[in-house]
């Protein structure tokens, strides 16, 4: 009787450390990403107090990534250009298998007004290995509002 409760332990110990494991592990592979998007975003001289992001779909396996940025009415596209550039070198740089972008730029001085844009990863990772010149990219880039 002792020895069936004592494997039951060691089964149950070993499914509920495997159960930690599985849940810990994309969290630890979205921190890295993230970690990676605002050094990026740091080289660039972002700050980063303003700067939101989130990974959807980590269920499904399509990744979606979103980055918010600050943005002045007369710098947008750079500052959508900075965050394309941030995030494609995080996803080359950990291998995260995002399908799709979107970076949106948030200008306060026109009462918060927010432009988005979307790319998918494939045309994110020609700009990233300069296959692609970033004036031609920022026309390629889908400009939703």
């Amino acid at each position: 009787m002792n020895r069936l409760r004592s494997q039951q332990r060691i089964l149950s110990f070993l499914l509920l450390a495997g159960l930690c494991l599985a849940l810990v592990t994309p969290i630890y592979a979205n921190m890295r990403f993230f970690t990676n998007v605002m050094r990026n975003l740091q080289h660039y001289k972002v700050s980063g107090e303003l700067v939101e992001f989130n990974l959807e779909g980590q269920g499904t396996g399509n990744l979606t990534f979103h980055l918010t940025l600050p943005s002045r009415r007369g710098n947008v596209e750079e500052v959508v250009m900075t965050g394309y550039l941030s995030t494609g070198y995080a996803i080359d740089r950990t291998g995260l298998k995002v399908g799709t972008v979107y970076v949106n730029a948030v200008i306060p001085s026109d009462d918060n007004r927010v432009v988005v844009t979307k790319t998918d990863a494939a045309l994110l990772a020609q700009l990233i290995a300069q296959q692609i010149d970033p004036h031609k990219f920022l026309g390629k880039i889908e400009w939703i509002k």
